[in-house]
Order: C-alpha cells, then sequence, then structure tokens
C-alpha cells in the first residue's frame, strides 16, 4: 500500500490501512484515541453529530484490532 492508498477512506473505516501487523495495530489504536477524544470533546460541547462519529471511529479501530490479533 503506498502512501496515499487510504485518502478517500472515511475515518470511521474498519479496513486494514497497512500491511505490517505492528504498523496496522498502530494505527488502529490512533483511530481509536482519536475516536474517543471525538466523542468526549462533543459531549462536552453538546454536539451530537461530532459524539457519533467519534463513537463509531472508536469501534471501527476496535474492529481492526481484533482483526490484527487474529493474524
Amino acid at each position: 500500500m503506498g502512501q496515499f492508498d487510504d485518502v478517500d477512506r472515511p475515518d470511521d473505516s474498519s479496513e486494514r490501512r497497512h500491511d505490517s501487523n505492528l504498523a496496522e495495530e498502530t494505527s488502529a489504536a490512533g483511530q481509536r484515541i482519536k475516536g474517543r477524544t471525538k466523542d468526549i470533546v462533543g459531549e462536552l460541547i453538546d454536539d451530537e453529530s461530532m459524539e457519533d462519529k467519534g463513537e463509531r471511529e472508536n469501534e471501527a479501530g476496535r474492529d481492526r484490532q481484533r482483526r490484527n490479533d487474529g493474524i
């Protein structure tokens, strides 16, 4: 996969993004952190749309991590 292969992939996609298991695990963890941050900020500023997007992104990161564990 090249540097820009996931340009059109939404943040809440649970598709694998890296060939290496370590890179995939790190990226998935980052996706979870980013999603959780959006969820918390959405709660603080009362932005339900941001909360929902954060929850979806966090769950997508979890899915990626679960699949990576099975490899």
